[in-house]
């Protein structure tokens, strides 16, 4: 079949093609084979694309122009709104180039090539953008090291793969991206999204510690800022911020501070005009989709750059120059990061409809409106529910507190959003709604909220930054623990019951054991003394913490990040020991019972020496406390 060259003519047969539906039928086939050959054959199909998509046009001014502006023509067609309108209606005249068929195709389509109409081109750099897709799972095609020692061993018919033409993939996808045609634009853009995907973790076997496409940080940069322009198309901008979030959140441009520093500078420019954006040939929610896009890449920096701060030392400094930055637009990222996430609940919650103040996202009253950004908001609510929430600090919280205060509270050393209490308690009455609401069924529910922990989502890994296992839920809890700092105790913004209500929630939520256990920590030491005067709320931390305590006794895998007892058994015996001292006695003699009843029951299920080991070592630290509780006593 590729001996044939049939891909050639088929889109010689193409370009010539008058009628809609034969077209669109020719269109179809070229897709059937190339997913059907691609997977053998992936070198051949790139050369051949490239040659189609930068083929010189005799005829692509006025076309151009055309499509580029949203207008439509008098005998404007499907095909055209799809793939653009051409001058030539390809009508043979006494003038024009007639094909030879009885020549030999590859000469035919040599001379026909180079005189393709704009459509054909545009629908060739879609193929370009399916190549990845089309070459299937075989990881060989997306490893290097697979590649080679495939190749060595011989152990396939065909050797030929697509990380051995990665140069070339990137190479023609930036020439899409930057070329002269804005309708071809976005695809190259999207394409680079695309190999960012799919290469995104593939290694460099000559430089160990880095990945491949370190090689090609100036192209993908470079599209970025191209893409990213106050000239830009709708499609072309959201193209350009999504991949400036994926560049901005891998190890592309590791060590780079003037990169990093240039795409943080050009995500932000579009900020100051996001309320105004409109743009009058295109839906609504076409700009609501940019607002979401523009929030998420703020969303996706800051909590990225949080794991490199969260880890104090050996901080990148490419990371580390970003903090101030983070804190100048936080304000206005805070306001607008609200604003969207009340927009998105109004919609799952049904009420959208009835909403009676200027909506962010403009037009989500409209049906239409609200089913298409809810399913952009899906994907990302959570993410920017995250970054909110990070180092976010009460209104109220002086400015004038010194600089050890400030890092002391807060992982970056300065308070980012400023929060109402009135959107403090949105944030937080969402965040335990959430631990409820992963408990139950929620396909027939009138409340749609999605919540996926899924790995295939390209923010799992920023969302579950140190979970082998994530559970839906799991992604609240960092809120959760922002929300929970000195700063909102301290303005009385986190009262007893609400504390009380989340301490409850977490007891019957399904999430995984080292946050609940963090998160457990942090109220019992930071909360005010009066709260263990209220013995509802006394009551329900001894069942927390016995319920923490006896899931990792029982933990029969100590390495495991969720449930390391190297780890969360030093922080329950902290725990105990914070209580104790604040507790009155009555209640001290309940946390003693707890400690005891718990470590007892969980000797009686052990199952390997690795409970065992548990037990013996939490005893080891608690016993002086208990000594010393004891004593004082007596």
């Amino acid at each position: 079949m590729i001996n044939e060259n049939i891909e050639e003519n088929l889109f010689s047969m193409l370009d010539g093609e008058t009628d809609s539906e034969i077209a669109t039928l020719v269109r179809a086939t070229i897709i059937r084979l190339l997913y059907t050959s691609c997977p053998l054959h992936p070198s051949r199909w790139l050369a051949v694309l490239r040659n189609m998509v930068l083929a010189t046009s005799v005829t692509r001014n006025t076309s151009e122009s055309l499509t580029s502006s949203g207008h439509d023509s008098v005998d404007s067609t499907h095909e055209n709104d799809v793939y653009g309108e051409d001058d030539d209606n390809m009508i043979s005249g006494p003038k024009q180039e007639q094909v030879n068929w009885s020549a030999p195709i590859s000469s035919q389509f040599s001379r026909r090539n180079k005189h393709l109409r704009y459509r054909t081109r545009v629908f060739a750099a879609e193929c370009v953008s399916h190549v990845p897709v089309a070459v299937g799972t075989e990881p060989a095609h997306f490893d290097l090291l697979l590649a080679r020692s495939a190749i060595a061993k011989g152990t396939y018919l065909s050797n030929d793969w697509l990380v051995l033409k990665l140069q070339e993939l990137v190479s023609l996808s930036y020439q899409i991206s930057t070329g002269q045609f804005e309708g071809m634009q976005p695809i190259g853009v999207q394409l680079l999204c695309l190999i960012m995907d799919k290469f995104g973790m593939t290694v460099d076997p000559e430089f160990p510690g880095h990945i491949l496409l370190e090689q090609f940080q100036a192209q993908l940069v470079s599209a970025v800022k191209t893409a990213i322009s106050t000239t830009s198309g709708p499609l072309l901008l959201e193209a350009g911020l999504e991949l400036a979030t994926k560049v901005m959140t891998s190890s592309v441009i590791c060590g780079d501070k003037v990169a990093l520093n240039r795409l943080f500078l050009l995500i932000s420019r579009p900020l100051s005009d996001i309320e105004g954006l409109f743009y009058p040939s295109f839906a609504d929610w076409v700009v609501c989709k940019i607002k979401v896009r523009l929030l998420t890449a703020h969303a996706a920096v800051k909590c990225y750059t949080y794991q490199f701060l969260r880890a104090k030392e050996n901080v990148p400094d490419e990371h580390q120059q970003l903090a101030p930055l983070l804190a100048n637009s936080s304000t206005l990222l805070g306001k607008y990061w609200v604003g969207a996430l009340k927009d998105y609940f109004s919609i799952i919650f049904g009420l959208h409809s009835r909403i009676n103040h200027k909506p962010f996202l403009d037009g989500i009253q409209s049906l239409l409106v609200s089913s298409k950004v809810q399913k952009y908001l899906d994907e990302v609510w959570t993410l920017i529910l995250q970054a909110t929430a990070l180092d976010a600090a009460p209104v109220e919280f002086g400015a004038d507190d010194s600089e050890d205060v400030h890092e002391h509270m807060f992982i970056s050393g300065r308070s980012m959003v400023k929060l109402e209490e009135s959107d403090f308690q949105f944030l937080w009455g969402q965040s335990v709604l959430v631990l409820f609401h992963s408990h139950q069924s929620t396909e027939n529910g009138s409340v749609k909220m999605k919540l996926d922990c899924s790995k295939e989502n390209f923010f799992s890994n920023i969302v579950f930054y140190g979970l082998d296992n994530p559970r839906p839920c799991d992604q609240v809890l960092p809120v959760l623990l922002s929300l929970t700092t000195e700063a909102f105790f301290s303005k009385d913004f986190l009262s007893v019951d609400i504390c009380q209500e989340l301490l409850q929630a977490l007891i019957y939520a399904d999430c995984s054991g080292a946050p609940v256990v963090s998160l457990f920590s942090k109220i019992i030491r930071l909360c005010p003394d009066k709260f263990f005067e209220a013995e509802d709320f006394v009551f329900v931390a001894l069942e927390l913490y016995s319920y923490c305590l006896a899931m990792v006794l029982q933990s029969r895998d100590g390495n495991s990040q969720e449930l390391s007892s190297n780890n969360l058994l030093p922080e329950l015996s902290s725990a105990s020991e914070t209580m104790g001292c604040r507790m009155n006695n009555k209640h001290l003699w309940k946390l003693m019972m707890v400690l005891l009843s718990t470590s007892h029951q969980s000797f009686q299920l052990v199952s390997t020496d690795q409970c065992l080991s548990n037990i013996i070592s939490f005893l080891h630290n608690i016993l002086p406390f208990m000594k010393k509780c004891f004593c004082r006593k007596s």
